[in-house]
């Protein structure tokens, strides 16, 4: 982190399961009682809690106190209130020589408090055998550097003793290595996760990495590659830091804090993993939580399970109103985090007395997610299963389409079909077209889908059945897109000029064909009971047919760039259009869930889905 808190009362949490999450069975029954956010006053920068057996601890960045403050419950709700002559709080890293307020402090052979007092910061904590390893950041006078080092204890209240005779890990060209992070996956195999030190020293972008550890007598070593998990690269992050990895289920996630820490603007985001040591893709250009009502800046993610298998994340966060120090306080925080379709859902945050056996939503909210020409996928409320972003294409994507079970289709100009989270039934790829593919479309079951190329004409896979087509028909202008009827049986065509064409059983409730328009139709959707459907303008102009309301639109309005798509909400009471930049306007009852508008984009957005609901 690039910077700390001054000597306010204490500096708590530390999360990091000391085993694989998910080994508990969750019960039915959950935790008794309620807790409350927040769970202490005290100030708690950059949490991290562990759980051993029944109780649960809390680490944190020092202060003018401890070198590492820990605190401990076995309720979960009934957090220490105060600081000092508290048996359920103690400094877990103890100065070997020196004093803590005599500013003389020699934590290890190494490791030493910052000049001008400055604490060691961001434990980690895990258990290994019968031996309990904290992992920090401290000063190293040799280096002029924070750098990553470990130390050893019998019980996880410390007091923990490193023996090494120099850091873990330490990137003094990078600005040096701080905000550790120990997990292990399935197998047993251990890893360390942390970030090069940006800014300090260092023009290098803050990035977050990771290699496999292994544990001997004197502490800890890293063993095989390092690797570069994310380099921040959103305009919300400014930086990122605190990697919380985690394997939920069959996915590996990393969580992380992103963006200046003394303001509101903190916020956590997280990435999708191939494995415990990467690469990791982030595909949200926004935060997933950020501040919201009295809590400001959320940051330090760290999950772990409760005694019945129940998934929690631990947070600190401003009180609004108290954001920065002297007045404010990180404060220890937390809530249920669900899986949600493969998508991780927070349920916070919260600031009311809440159940410690809360009950996990079982589809996700109504979200979006974008295409763009290079195969990336950007979703926002919707799981993300991976993309051809950054991968060779023969075409550039087209448009994508969503499976009802919470995976999607990508489609290239050729005729490529690339599935994630959704089974592939074939496609046109490879063969000889007599026109570019320009989008597709899937059946209600998401059993089959349909290609559709600028001259009308359509092939279908799966159980998508053939009801007709342009194709060989004469067109006063190019087909631009189609939507299957919801209510299966047929689809509709559409052409640049607003023609509409229905085929099956999916009926003609008008269109702008031979009408005069100020740009060209580019996309539809349907009414979710097919009753109607919406056209969409390159200039964001909307023209409702059937049972299809009018709810606003950008037409006449200025654009960065050219509407390409819409999406309708669940309900049909709304709709999202996108633009090629990315940029997302809501109407009726969909709301803004973020964009892409305003960031650096590899290639354009070519269309936008409504994903997992």
């Amino acid at each position: 982190m690039q910077g700390r808190g001054i000597l306010v009362a204490l500096g708590i949490v530390a999360i990091g399961a000391l085993m694989p999450l998910g080994a508990a069975p969750a019960s039915s029954a959950g935790l008794p009682g309620t807790y409350t956010n927040p769970l202490s006053p005290l100030d708690t920068p950059d949490s991290d809690i562990a759980r051993s057996g029944a109780t649960y601890y809390a680490f944190s960045t020092g202060d003018g106190f401890f070198n590492i403050p820990v605190m401990s419950t076995t309720d979960l709700s009934s957090w220490p209130q105060t600081l000092l002559f508290n048996p359920d709080v103690s400094d877990a890293l103890p100065c070997q020589t020196g004093s803590v307020a005599g500013n003389d402090c020699q934590i290890s052979a190494w490791a030493t408090r910052a000049p001008s007092n400055g604490a060691p910061w961001s434990p980690s904590m895990v258990q290994v055998g019968g031996e309990f390893y904290l992992f920090y950041a401290a000063w190293d006078p040799s280096m002029a550097h924070y750098c990553v080092g470990v130390a050893e204890s019998t019980h996880p209240m410390g007091p923990f003793d490193d023996r090494s005779t120099g850091p873990v890990v330490c990137q003094p060209t990078l600005g040096g290595s701080i905000d550790p992070d120990v997990y292990q996956d399935q197998a047993g195999n251990y890893y360390l996760a942390w970030k090069n030190n940006d800014g300090y020293s260092s023009t290098t972008p803050a990035t977050l990495w990771a290699s496999p550890i292994a544990f001997s007598p004197t502490g800890a070593q890293l063993v095989g590659s390092t690797t570069a998990l994310i380099t921040q690269n959103r305009l919300w992050e400014t930086t990122i830091e605190q990697p919380e990895m985690v394997q939920l289920g069959d996915q590996w996630l990393l969580f992380f804090s992103g963006g200046p820490w003394e303001t509101s603007a903190y916020a956590i985001g997280y990435a999708y993993c191939q494995g415990p040591a990467g690469p990791c893709a982030d595909p949200n250009a926004t935060p997933v939580f950020g501040s919201a009502g009295e809590v400001a800046g959320p940051g330090a993610p760290s999950i772990f399970t409760d005694t019945t298998g129940r998934l929690w994340m631990s947070y600190n966060a401003w009180t609004a109103g108290d954001v920065g120090y002297p007045d404010g306080a990180r404060s220890l925080r937390m809530d249920p985090l669900c899986m949600v379709g493969g998508t991780p859902v927070l349920l916070g945050p919260s600031v009311t007395p809440q159940s410690l056996s809360p009950s996990c939503p079982t589809q996700l909210p109504d979200g979006y997610q974008l295409a763009a020409a290079d195969g990336g996928i950007f979703s926002y409320r919707s799981p993300f299963r991976g993309s051809m972003g950054g991968k060779p294409l023969n075409a550039p994507v087209v448009g994508e389409a969503a499976d009802p079970a919470g995976g999607y289709w990508e489609v290239a100009a050729d005729g490529g079909i690339f599935a994630f989270g959704a089974p592939f039934y074939g496609s046109v790829g490879g063969w000889s077209l007599p026109a570019m593919i320009v989008g597709m479309a899937a059946t209600a079951d998401g059993g089959g889908y349909w290609e559709i190329d600028s001259l009308g004409d359509i092939a279908n896979f799966g159980d998508a059945g053939n009801y007709g087509s342009m194709g060989g028909l004469a067109l006063a202008a190019p087909v631009v897109a189609m939507v299957a009827d919801p209510g299966g049986g047929g689809y509709w065509e559409v052409a640049s000029d607003g023609g509409i064409f229905a085929f099956g059983d999916a009926r003609f409730y008008g269109s702008m064909g031979g009408h005069s328009l100020d740009a060209p139709i580019v996309g539809i959707a349907p009414t979710p009971d097919g009753g109607g459907y919406w056209e969409v303008a390159s200039d964001g102009g909307i023209f409702a047919f059937g049972d299809a309301r009018f709810y606003g639109s950008m037409g006449g309005d200025p654009l960065n760039a050219p509407v390409v798509g819409i999406a309708p909400t669940p309900d049909g009471g709304g709709y999202w259009e996108v633009a090629s930049d990315g940029g997302i306007f809501a109407f009726g009852d969909a709301r803004f869930y973020g964009s892409m508008g305003g960031e650096p984009l590899n290639a354009p957005v070519v269309g936008i889905a409504r994903i997992g609901t």
